[in-house]
């Protein structure tokens, strides 16, 4: 069955899964095992499982910031951020308790999970590795790099002492804290927003189970609005962006005649008008030397309903460019939504 003919039956299961009410399977998993394994792995895949979006929370900058954990630096004459995602973890002990509630929330429909401190302890691996490779990244790069999760939830809250606001000033209030908080559902590979929910100036003497108790009653609308958003994905593709260029000091032109009969450029356009969703994308540069693509959509599934990836697509198109162009590339890719492919010299 060809990937169009299921996509719409697939949206409407998905935004149902959440609109379903109390029924007694509805915290399940979408497949179950039932302890026959051979069964499990001789079936048909699960579309609906394979399609729902991994999520990972993570702190705001802000929240960094108020934690002596976020820093600019300039660097011939650039700014950039520099976030100390260890420091944060050691020196707030609340984050933990609030991601728990939220990742309880988001386990109870059966969404794949990754968890932002144990992806931290791979990335100093990972740093060594970039590091030799000469690949300049921030953490927040390498972070969502090695945990690749569809969206991100970002928390952002802060509290102060009730008492210490002089309109609601008064001695019963001592212990009592005005806590607020923003959580925003991101777009990992275009860092649009997808849904934020977020509540002010709450009383309670827990910054943590104040949180914990208003996120519990909002986060459902939150689901909603990331079902409806994926699905359109699922329907439309993930939009990433595309830049390929060639290596320095290399002679090759992408306005070259390719042994093909076109120039290099227009085989790579005529690639992207038939390898993404429905044609869709928008040719930004195109040079000598580089050809550069917005709002690319690519599948995010193949027809089988298995998952289709960025970096499948990317890999894809390498191939392609060895197999019909003779030409070898370089991924340097530099995060989960942009594509950066550099033709290698002769």
């Amino acid at each position: 069955m060809k990937l169009s003919s299921w996509i719409p039956v697939l949206s409407i299961v998905l935004l149902g899964v959440t609109s379903c009410g109390n029924q007694g399977n509805r915290n399940k998993a979408l497949t179950d095992v039932s302890g026959d394994m051979d069964s499990y792995l001789n079936s048909g895949v699960n579309a609906i499982e394979q399609s729902l979006p991994e999520i990972m929370v993570i702190p705001a900058d802000q929240t960094l910031q108020s934690f002596g954990a976020l820093k600019t630096q300039s660097i011939n004459g650039k700014s950039y951020v520099l976030r100390d995602y260890q420091r944060y973890i050691n020196a707030d002990d609340r984050f933990r308790r609030i991601v728990s509630s939220i990742q309880q929330a988001f386990i109870a429909k059966s969404y794949p999970l990754t968890d932002f401190e144990q992806t931290l302890k791979s990335l100093d691996t990972q740093e060594a590795e970039d590091m030799a490779d000469d690949i300049g990244k921030d953490s927040k790069t390498l972070l969502l790099m090695t945990a690749r999760p569809d969206i991100i939830l970002e928390l952002n809250y802060y509290s102060n002492n009730a008492q210490s606001d002089p309109m609601s000033y008064n001695y019963s209030n001592a212990g009592v804290k005005n806590v607020s908080y923003t959580l925003s559902a991101i777009d990992a590979y275009t860092n649009k927003t997808v849904a934020t929910i977020t509540s002010s100036n709450m009383k309670g003497e827990s910054t943590t189970e104040a949180i914990q108790k208003d996120i519990t009653k909002q986060i459902p609308t939150m689901m909603t609005s990331i079902q409806s958003y994926f699905s359109d994905i699922l329907t439309r593709g993930r939009e990433v962006s595309v830049r390929i260029n060639v290596d320095a000091g290399s002679k090759i032109k992408l306005t070259d005649e390719s042994i093909e009969g076109d120039t290099y450029a227009d085989w790579i356009i005529d690639y992207m008008k038939s390898h993404t969703v429905k044609g869709n994308h928008k040719l930004q540069t195109n040079t000598a030397k580089e050809l550069t693509f917005a709002n690319v959509r690519i599948p995010l599934l193949n027809e089988d309903g298995t998952q289709y990836g960025v970096y499948d697509w990317t890999r894809d198109l390498q191939k392609n460019l060895r197999a019909n162009l003779g030409l070898s590339c370089t991924n340097r890719s530099q995060g989960l939504g942009d594509i950066v492919l550099t033709i290698k010299k002769l």
